[in-house]
């Protein structure tokens, strides 16, 4: 076996990172719950499994967007409480007007806040972290200063189909309409980042934005759009998450930023930016949420749960994480080779 072709075995192996994680996860707590007489893999179970990720990928489409620019987005927890909050009282059961006016007011909402971190960040200059920071606690203040003590509920049961609806049922593995959401908003995602010439400005921006704006893109502009992109996604997850709750309150997605980003990550995406394959995202929510139903099939108190999650969390992306890092090495590497085959040509 030649080195390119051992190379190019192991850039298969390393792309494939993620989904030997989810793997491994599984396998871990079916063994674990076997022990006590539990069956993980039942078809019901892994059907709650798939249904709970299915909100998070969508959230982590968004995030994972903003990590490619090399950015990161602290508001989107705050954002998707805020935003549901402020315009919640038209998706209730008795609003009177149409719940399609709010949930664009939401959306549009979501894309302005979005916008506002990308300016900050690209005509002020402060770094995403810092930016997306103090966008979190304002939405979050403001959140709570609208709706004070209040709870809005009940909302409207036509609304609610994006959280609850039932599509079909095999065996019973019931299919839910977020899952059918999430694949959407993963294709919709792969099919901009690797078939448009959006895409590749995001990636290019990410991996090296000195020499994207030499070659003519205006990468602040691009990193503008990500932010308002990941803010309508964050919107939009947040109708979804108050549409499973059948509730609006400025609590909602206190960590949901947290998870975004832990989701992105164990995906394989790198917080260097340019990065990343969106697929990824998905397995990224598998692992997360596997974790936590398996601890919870095992009865572990809610204390070592936290303690035993946060730690499988930080083994999975430091593992990733690594592992991608070797696949960008190597993919460098060939494509070195690559050229030198063809200057001695």
């Amino acid at each position: 076996m030649s080195e390119t072709t051992r190379k190019k075995m192991l850039v298969r192996l390393y792309g494939a990172s993620t989904a030997i994680i989810v793997i491994v996860v599984f396998m871990v707590f079916t063994i674990a719950a076997a022990a006590g007489g539990i069956n993980f893999l039942k078809l019901s179970n892994l059907s709650t499994i798939v249904n709970q990720a299915s909100f998070l990928v969508v959230l982590g489409v968004g995030q994972a967007l903003v990590l490619l620019t090399g950015g990161i987005d602290l508001s989107v927890g705050a954002l998707m409480a805020f935003t549901t909050v402020f315009w919640g009282e038209g998706l209730l059961e008795e609003s009177g007007q149409p719940f399609l006016v709010a949930c664009a007011l939401i959306l549009l909402t979501g894309a302005f806040i979005g916008l506002i971190n990308g300016l900050l960040i690209t005509r002020l200059h402060i770094p995403p972290f810092i930016a997306t920071f103090a966008t979190m606690y304002a939405c979050k203040g403001l959140g709570w200063i609208y709706l004070r003590n209040r709870v809005l509920y009940p909302l409207n049961e036509t609304f609610r189909v994006i959280a609850t609806g039932k599509i079909f049922k095999i065996d019973k593995f019931l299919v839910k309409t977020p899952m059918l959401l999430a694949l959407i908003f993963l294709f919709v995602a792969w099919f901009v980042l690797c078939k448009t010439n959006v895409g590749r400005k995001i990636y290019f921006t990410g991996s090296n934005p000195i020499a994207a704006r030499f070659s003519g893109i205006h990468t602040d502009r691009v990193k503008v759009g990500v932010y308002m992109a990941s803010g309508m996604i964050a919107a939009f997850a947040g109708l979804m998450y108050v549409a499973r709750l059948n509730a609006c309150e400025p609590g909602l997605g206190t960590e949901s930023n947290f998870e975004a980003i832990t989701v992105a990550l164990i995906g394989g995406f790198s917080m260097a930016g340019g990065y990343g394959n969106i697929w990824g995202v998905a397995g990224g929510a598998l692992v997360v949420y596997a974790i936590q139903a398996g601890m919870n099939s095992l009865q572990m108190p809610s204390q070592l749960q936290d303690l035993i999650s946060g730690g499988l969390i930080i083994f999975a992306v430091f593992i990733n994480q690594i592992l991608a890092n070797r696949r960008m090495q190597l993919e460098n590497d060939l494509r070195d080779e690559k050229a030198t085959r063809l200057q001695k040509n």
